[in-house]
């Protein structure tokens, strides 16, 4: 395998975000592998998302399976950051024994790898920040996920930004220059090592999976039977892309289902393996409940089945349910580069309507079906069509499957397995590109005989009006001679004032005959405000009359939206100023309770205040 030429990595000075803070930018976002008999550097698709955060949180803190390129990630993107391995006894018993004197002794910024081996220490971690209060301390790295989590859950909520980092997806992998053959792929997996090094695969993840046995599983789980937990992940690399039954994988390997259900949970925490759930929703259907299992690497999968060379996986029984794992985990590396949590799901009822993978961004789905072929049948899509009818929110379906050729058809986009990342790339930008239009369409300025000033009459001045005049009636009216009622229409030449101006009878010809002729229209230029004023006038102060009060409501429509104010006395009241965007007017009601209980508090202080004859 040829070597391809390092490229330097290039970093800016830090940009000086205030005081205490930096944000990281880099000209190239790059992975620099050890040199080997490999690829020597390939760029990591994660790394802008963790610059970003390193800019934004205290902490970042990575985790994923080991030789995912965690720690070489890390120090490439922050050289000028110190590098402490809590692996090695001696830093670990450092920072076992005085967390203070060691991160006194490391400064304030450092890559702390391995960092679950010294859970105590995320306190003194915490504490540290604190007392800084800046950005861009430390990074974190680490395997054991439920570990970490954990700890992480307790001492670092809200001051760390967490990201997942798996191995090389298959945009990372091309980059390599590696055979990118189904075959190929499939047996070799993606684990950076093997290509940087050049290693045989299936000693690669022989020598991994015994370390991981030795290591890693006895310090998780206190497993004895170390026979029996081999076994058992055999016999979970034979059942993928099937619905998890602990049952039967307990009975098959000799343990109880307790026991399988321990050991499942230890593959997920060290990053093995993992359950993608059902799809779950209200339909007029029985949907299965048990989740599918998968591998976070197929090539470790390839070897625990047996497979040795690249050859065997072309007739293979299992070659669909590899390619079916690739695919399902090259869609959740895509969210996971991101920085974005797991979103996917697949579906099927009890009747075996199914669909392998659905992909969700914002309120729709991507529906997406695997097949290992390299021919297009004409069957593809029919599983997909049924779906899509019974679930909905389903706005793209798709085939991905082992050819080369890429198809648009009508009932669907036909996508070869490496352009899967390009897919739903596009998919969630669509989606964010309709959400944008939807807003700005519904947010553009209404003009004035548009239903969104109608929804705001209907919605708002009415029932505000009405519900303030009813309470105020019906309690402090009686104290003074009488409540009078007055309204103004204001624009940017002229005012229209007439104590009926928003009675139901008058909005149309008020819409029709007035507004325009104010010379404002919705959302221009010149705000147009809607006032409703009541007077309390002539105090009752023990027979004699007196002062008056006023109760002012106001609607004032700009280019933004509606901002709602009140008023008593003149003062305004608080909690009460709020802004509406022309697209929630039709959605929201008017806090009319709220409103009128603020109100009548706002009185009986201003009545407080007046004093007395004594």
């Amino acid at each position: 395998m040829a070597t391809t030429p390092a490229p330097k990595l290039n970093p800016r000075p830090p940009i000086d975000t205030g005081p205490g803070r930096a944000q990281y930018e880099y000209a190239t976002f790059i992975l620099c592998i050890p040199s080997g008999s490999g690829t020597g550097v390939i760029e990591r698709d994660i790394t802008p998302c963790l610059t970003r955060l390193f800019g934004q949180y205290p902490f970042v803190t990575m985790t994923g399976p080991r030789q995912s390129g965690k720690t070489t990630l890390c120090r490439a993107a922050f050289p000028e950051l110190k590098y402490v391995n809590l692996e090695a006894p001696d830093q670990r018993d450092f920072a076992r024994t005085d967390p203070r004197g060691f991160l006194a002794h490391v400064g304030d910024g450092a890559i702390l790898d391995e960092i679950q081996r010294v859970p105590d220490l995320l306190s003194y971690l915490q504490v540290f920040a604190d007392e800084e209060r800046r950005n861009s301390l430390f990074i974190l790295t680490g395997s054991e996920h439920f570990k970490l989590s954990d700890a992480i859950s307790q001492s670092l909520a809200g001051r760390t930004g967490l990201l997942r980092l798996l191995p090389f997806s298959l945009t990372e992998r091309e980059r390599t220059g590696a055979d990118n053959t189904v075959e190929a792929i499939l047996h070799t997996g993606f684990y950076p090592r093997i290509y940087d090094q050049g290693l045989e695969p299936g000693r690669a993840y022989a020598d991994y999976f015994e370390t991981y046995v030795e290591r890693d599983v006895r310090r998780l789980g206190e497993i004895r039977n170390l026979p029996g937990f081999r076994t058992f992940v055999r016999l979970c690399a034979g059942r993928i892309g099937q619905l998890t039954n602990l049952s039967a994988l307990g009975s098959d390997a000799g343990v109880s289902h307790t026991t399988a259900r321990h050991w499942l949970g230890l593959l997920e925490t060290s990053f093995v393996a993992f359950r993608l759930p059902p799809f779950h929703a209200n339909l007029r259907r029985r949907l299965i409940k048990s989740p599918k299992l998968y591998f976070y690497d197929v090539g470790l999968a390839s070897y625990l089945i047996g497979i040795e060379r690249p050859e065997q996986i072309v007739t293979h029984p299992l070659r669909g349910p590899l390619f079916e794992n690739m695919v399902v985990v090259e869609a959740l590396k895509y969210r996971y580069n991101l920085g974005r949590p797991h979103n996917l799901s697949f579906f099927r009822d009890s009747r075996g309507l199914e669909c392998d993978l659905l992909f969700k961004a914002a309120s729709q789905m991507a529906a997406i079906e695997i097949k290992s072929g390299a021919t297009v049948g004409r069957d593809f899509f029919d599983s997909l069509e049924a779906v899509s009818r019974a679930v909905p929110g389903i706005s793209m379906k798709a085939v991905v499957y082992g050819g080369a050729d890429r198809q648009s058809r009508s009932a669907g986009e036909v996508v070869p397995f490496d352009g899967l990342h390009d897919l739903l790339d596009r998919f969630e930008v669509d989606e964010e590109m309709a959400s944008l239009v939807q807003d700005r369409l519904e947010s553009e300025p209404p003009d004035t005989g548009d239903r969104m000033l109608d929804a705001l009459y209907a919605r708002h001045i009415r029932p505000m009006v009405d519900g303030v005049e009813g309470s105020m009636r019906k309690g402090v009216a009686s104290l003074f001679r009488k409540m009078q009622r007055q309204s103004y229409l204001r624009g940017a030449h002229r005012q229209v004032t007439s104590s009926s101006l928003l009675d139901s009878g008058h909005w149309q010809r008020l819409k029709d005959e007035q507004i325009e002729m104010l010379g404002a229209r919705i959302g221009s230029d010149h705000p147009l405000e809607i006032t409703h004023e009541l007077t309390l006038a002539g105090f009752n102060r023990l027979g004699g009359f007196g002062a008056d009060l006023v109760v002012s409501l106001s609607w004032r429509l700009d280019k933004d939206g509606v901002l709602h104010r009140v008023s008593v006395a003149g003062t305004p009241v608080p909690g009460l100023e709020t802004r509406i965007p022309y697209a929630g007017l039709s959605m929201r009601n008017a806090p009319v309770d709220r409103t009128c209980a603020a109100i009548q508090k706002a009185i009986m202080s201003e009545l407080d205040a007046w004093s007395l004859p004594g």
